[in-house]
């Protein structure tokens, strides 16, 4: 059974100080840049369809940038998305690095979020800040590679995210800014039609 830390608002207990305005910030609507488990990405809240479109916009979704759902555990995930396969679920159980997942869309996925296939990227939450901010939404968090439009470098550290990506965040989380996060993408997997899990560049 999964125990939720804030069944009333007010039993919130309080973020780290160097990302204390991330919460506040999202339920506005506004856009939050921080350090996921492997690159920075910038984030909005899912239920807020204009800081989803502001987010898509700064961030435009690309092959190698494809916007995806971070939720805070599995639960929460196959409520968004009920049609996940069995076997894609044992492969999060057990892998251990940044896994996002193209699953069938659920009808509450924002539209924006679905491909031509009728799937969204979705993955858990596996840094422990990220991992608090989605569970006191109790919503998974939109989230893009910090890439502006015509960039190709992975945000891996904070000095390689460029002007106009810092200028759209309303806050930028300060933690973990002096480290690198991480040199690759997260690994990408689906459940084929030919029953296989196939793992895309």
């Amino acid at each position: 059974m999964n125990i939720r830390t804030n069944i009333f608002s007010e039993m919130h207990h309080p973020l780290p100080p160097r990302g204390a305005q991330a919460l506040p910030t999202l339920h506005s609507g506004g856009l939050v840049l921080l350090p996921t488990a492997n690159l920075w990405q910038l984030s909005a809240h899912v239920q807020h369809p204009n800081a989803v479109r502001n987010l898509l916009t700064v961030c435009p979704p690309s092959p190698v940038n494809r916007p995806e759902l971070v939720f805070a555990d599995q639960e929460t995930l196959f409520e968004w998305c009920p049609q996940i396969h069995p076997r894609l679920y044992t492969l999060l159980s057990y892998h251990k690095r940044p896994l996002t997942l193209l699953v069938p869309a659920g009808p509450n996925i924002p539209l924006a979020l679905i491909d031509s296939r009728g799937e969204v990227a979705v993955r858990l939450a596996m840094d422990s800040f990220v991992y608090r901010l989605c569970e006191d939404l109790e919503a998974p968090l939109v989230c893009c590679m910090a890439i502006g439009q015509g960039a190709s470098g992975l945000p891996s550290s904070f000095g390689k995210i460029r002007s106009d990506v810092l200028r759209a965040a309303d806050y930028t989380v300060t933690r973990r800014q002096r480290e690198e996060l991480g040199r690759f993408r997260a690994v990408s997997a689906r459940y084929g039609s030919d029953g296989e899990i196939e793992f895309l560049l």
